[in-house]
């Protein structure tokens, strides 16, 4: 299938993490770090994963890694990068700070590529946009770095500029996709409550009698 769609996957784990006090991508959930699990969960559906970030704290994991053109420091570079390299026409990016997301989204990214026309397919949920896990086609990649080279970091700022193939909050639940699976991490109170929901993701009951208890 991914072969087919010529599909490559991407994980980001450049951001500085500053307000978690630790490297995000190589926290773990379970038994293995973040990073680890994007690229997991991407793997089924695209042809390569390879990771966005410096190669010097991330190489020992044995993933592909590309560090960022020397641009602006930003998720629109992350982009850009992988735009830069890929190979495939179309492009999933997905942040390791987004460990929730499951097979069930991979998959409804995957349908919405193979039928639309657009140049992005991406979920806005009722928090709106979630441009860190979505999927690129590489004619994103002139649009991105023209931004850059004047300045503009927002990638949804750039959304008027292309096309743009919207995954509903109400498509999402109806493909049994839950609103917390784009739960992102950016301090340790919400790596606590990830870690509460993984928990109860992989065994409803016993969380269940925790939270009775």
């Amino acid at each position: 299938m991914a072969s087919q769609l010529s599909i490559n996957g991407f994980v980001l784990a450049g951001g500085r993490s500053s307000r978690m006090g630790q490297e995000k991508g190589l926290m773990r959930l379970g038994k293995k770090p973040l990073v680890l699990l994007a690229a997991d969960i991407m793997k089924p559906f695209v042809r390569q994963v390879a990771l966005l970030a410096p190669a010097s704290r991330y190489e020992h994991l044995g993933l592909p890694t590309i560090s960022d053109l020397p641009l602006d420091e930003c998720p629109l570079t992350a982009l850009c990068t992988g735009l830069t390299f890929t190979d495939a026409d179309w492009n999933v990016f997905l942040a390791c700070d987004l460990p929730l997301v499951s097979a069930g989204f991979m998959q409804l990214l995957v349908e919405r590529i193979r039928a639309t026309q657009a140049e992005a397919v991406v979920p806005r949920t009722r928090d709106g946009w979630q441009p860190l896990a979505a999927a690129y086609h590489v004619r994103c990649k002139l649009p991105f770095r023209q931004a850059l080279v004047k300045g503009q970091r927002s990638i949804r700022g750039l959304f008027n500029r292309i096309r743009v193939d919207s995954i509903t909050a109400h498509e999402l639940a109806a493909a049994g996709v839950g609103a917390a699976e784009l739960f992102n991490v950016n301090t340790p109170e919400e790596w606590a409550r990830v870690k509460r929901l993984h928990r109860r993701a992989r065994n409803p009951a016993s969380s269940q009698r925790a939270e009775r208890d």
